[in-house]
Formats: structure tokens, C-alpha cells, sequence
């Protein structure tokens, strides 16, 4: 299954792209599965991994969330600051 995924702030920076397109073998491809192919695909993005958000059709989403072909992904830096 292919999945593209946006990239904001300084995840877009590392990674230098607004957005990454990747294909997951599992048939039911969970949010950690994708994080584990971002880290394969892309080292650079290793460290940020940890602290990350991730949200799918505009929700936050959990790692053992179920993606789906037509998912609208999105990973985002803390967000911090008043």
C-alpha cells in the first residue's frame, strides 16, 4: 500500500520535503508501521521520531491505529511556545 505523508516544521527541514510517499508491505499497515519505513527510508528523521504527532484524517492518531490507502497523514513537531 502506498502512503503519502505531509511533513511540517522542522521535520520538513531535516527531511527536505514537504511530503514523502511510501510503500508498506503490511496488509493492514498500522501509524507505528509507517513510522518504522519513515526511519528506514529516511535516518535523518530517526532522532525526531520520539516526540513526534501524528494525525490521520485531521485526528490524532495512536500507533496502533489502522491506515488506509485514502488516509490523509500528517506528522508534526511538538508544538510548544505561548
Amino acid at each position: 500500500m502506498n502512503l503519502t505523508v505531509k511533513l511540517f516544521a522542522t521535520l520538513k527541514d531535516k527531511a527536505q520535503a514537504n511530503q514523502l510517499v511510501l510503500e508498506l508491505e503490511q496488509q493492514l499497515p498500522t501509524v507505528q508501521d509507517l513510522l518504522s519505513q519513515i526511519v528506514v527510508q529516511n535516518p535523518s528523521l530517526a532522532s525526531s521520531m520520539k516526540s513526534i504527532l501524528v494525525a490521520v484524517n485531521h485526528e490524532f492518531a495512536f500507533s496502533e491505529q489502522i491506515l488506509g490507502p485514502n488516509d490523509d497523514i500528517a506528522i508534526f513537531p511538538p508544538v510548544s511556545g505561548g
